[in-house]
């Protein structure tokens, strides 16, 4: 971790102290220019959660572990729940919700499903004139 910081202050030196290099322009994008344009996204509803969050963290630190500590049967009746099925259960609902709302999704749905395949019976064929044998040939030639 240590690392990870010193090269991190090494890219910043190489930002304030060479600003003229090639490479310091997409070094300031990606340090500079991104996270400006992230940060002026948040608006006082992001501050205002994160603070509560935070106040609510710091407060119930020690009274959260103590109520936790306190319930074992809560915490015996999670982990009686297989995770395996919550998340098959899901992911179905999610797919029969996509499948409603999108319909190209059903369709690909459905063309994932293996098919039966099924012969056509065959049309019988009719006996060629030649195989005639009530002489239907010679009435043909009489008319």
């Amino acid at each position: 971790m240590v690392e990870l910081g010193l090269a991190f202050l090494g890219l910043w030196a190489l930002l304030v102290f060479a600003p003229d290099a090639p490479f310091t322009h997409l070094l300031r994008h990606a340090m500079v220019e991104l996270p400006i344009r992230g940060l002026a996204k948040v608006g006082r509803g992001h501050v205002i959660t994160v603070a509560l969050i935070a106040a609510a963290i710091a407060l119930l630190d020690k009274e959260l572990v103590l109520a936790i500590s306190m319930s074992p049967e809560a915490i015996a009746w999670l982990a009686t729940i297989e995770v395996g099925t919550l998340v098959d259960a899901v992911i179905g609902i999610i797919l029969v919700a996509t499948s409603v709302r999108f319909p190209r999704v059903s369709t690909f749905l459905r063309s994932l499903r293996p098919r039966a395949r099924t012969t056509r019976a065959r049309r019988p064929q009719r006996p060629t004139p030649s195989n005639d044998d009530e002489g239907g040939a010679g009435y043909l030639r009489a008319a």
